[in-house]
């Protein structure tokens, strides 16, 4: 079992970490799965629930971005076998890393506290017809924990990834600035500065967001043409990019508007 965390990736929690569930325990989770399929209606993100104690899929939205091409009842067949084959072998021993050190550091947290936190990276995957790698953002929250704390469901959302970057992955508490960083190079999780925004800067990545002009954005706001090129400068400054549709991006995958 402890090799395949280096031959190749699967969502499968490390040894000693899987939960234990009664049968008769999984009588009470249609509410979840309702839920999950509400969201699913409402949103192009691709949307699926992992059941760590009988190591599948309990549920996979028909949203189209996680599938790659194939149908949902491929995926719940194939269950976490799904990943390996779709996923770039180059991308394995990143995502084995996240899957390992996650789970530590969970561990390492309050089992009060552990449905607070969300992991987030970007992965490619391989799409069925085409072959084209597409880069996607995957973000992870615990859904539900087994009597002893350990992870039972986890809530995953797929997205378009809001940038280029791969091989780093986010933990982060919600409602709270806490923020750390995971990369291949440092192999472990090092807390960061959470990137705050002010109100200029926010309205500028809004108004940007609706397709408004520097200038119309400069009339919206009533400030001149200079000020809102300053806006945005430190936009790109802070977050990294040098386009205002990088800046969006990252904003609304962030929540920084």
């Amino acid at each position: 079992m402890e090799a395949s965390y280096h031959d190749h990736y699967s969502p499968q929690p490390p040894p000693g970490v899987r939960p234990l569930i009664k049968d008769e325990e999984y009588n009470d989770l249609q509410p979840y799965i309702d839920s999950v399929k509400a969201l699913a209606r409402i949103t192009y993100k691709s949307l699926y629930i992992i059941d760590y104690n009988r190591m599948n899929f309990l549920y996979i939205s028909d949203n189209p971005l996680f599938l790659c091409g194939e149908r949902v009842e491929n995926a719940h067949q194939e269950g976490f076998n799904f990943y390996y084959q779709r996923i770039p072998k180059e991308d394995h021993e990143f995502l084995s890393q996240v899957n390992r050190i996650s789970s530590v550091f969970l561990r390492g947290i309050p089992a009060t506290e552990r449905t607070q936190y969300v992991i987030s990276y970007n992965f490619r995957m391989t799409q069925k017809h085409s072959r084209e790698k597409i880069l996607l953002n995957h973000q992870v929250t615990p859904l539900k924990l087994d009597s002893m704390g350990k992870v039972w469901l986890a809530l995953c959302i797929v997205s378009l990834a809001p940038t280029q970057e791969i091989g780093v992955a986010f933990m982060t508490k919600i409602n709270s600035d806490m923020k750390w960083k995971f990369s291949l190079n440092s192999e472990r999780w090092e807390q960061i500065d959470n990137i705050e925004l002010n109100e200029f800067e926010k309205k500028v990545i809004r108004l940007a967001n609706q397709g408004l002009s520097v200038n119309q954005i400069a009339e919206e706001i009533k400030r001149s043409k200079d000020s809102v090129k300053c806006y945005r400068k430190s936009l790109f400054l802070k977050l990294g990019v040098s386009k205002i549709s990088e800046a969006i991006a990252i904003a609304t995958h962030h929540k920084l508007i």
